[in-house]
């Protein structure tokens, strides 16, 4: 079995959506071993949006099924046709970095795309970008209770079907997490 890691590393510079607090790790002593302080936002680097964060009263990040996070998932670049056979479409773009997050340069899904998704019974839609969509876009998939995982990684892995693992760090109340996402694929299967 082949382990895509599909997770942003978290470090000082890592992007964050403008206005959302930068990440910080302090390194600290306690007694005789060494740890850290970290400050940085829920949706800092690859990260998870649970329904609480367009509807406070809905599902927070440590509720959501981990059923519909340990699934199937289709890898798609952005504007390819999708299989609607997947629990989970993941949308590539080519996305690296801050410099064209700055300019704004990349592809997001339309409201009719994400109307499109929800029509085939998608449970989680994530994409390489700092945001899947605007914010209608994130209403129409938290609304029907269906996951948003941004700023993946796909540099190394090639469109195709695989079985995901994503879990979000398991924190009460909150509107999404940080995560760690797999693709994980059979020996020989592109």
């Amino acid at each position: 079995m082949k382990i895509h890691d599909v997770t942003r590393t978290l470090a000082p510079g890592t992007y964050v959506y403008p206005g959302d607090p930068e990440f910080i790790r302090i390194p600290l002593k306690s007694g005789q071993s060494f740890i850290s302080a970290l400050s940085f936002g829920t949706h800092t680097g690859t990260h998870i949006d649970a329904p609480a964060h367009c509807f406070p009263a809905a599902a927070s990040v440590a509720e959501i099924p981990l059923k519909k996070l340990i699934t199937t998932a289709e890898l798609v670049s952005f504007g390819a046709v999708f299989s609607c056979t997947t629990p989970a479409v993941l949308f590539r773009s080519g996305f690296v970095g801050v410099e064209e997050a700055n300019t704004a340069s990349y592809p997001t899904l339309s409201t009719d795309e994400a109307a499109s998704l929800v029509a085939c019974g998608v449970e989680v839609v994530g994409s390489d970008t700092p945001s899947i969509g605007d914010g209608e876009v994130h209403r129409i998939f938290l609304k029907m209770g269906i996951i948003i995982i941004e700023m993946l990684d796909f540099t190394a892995v090639l469109d195709g079907v695989y079985r995901m693992v994503a879990l979000p760090l398991k924190i009460a109340g909150a509107d999404g997490g940080p995560a760690r996402v797999v693709l994980l694929e059979e020996e020989g299967e592109e």
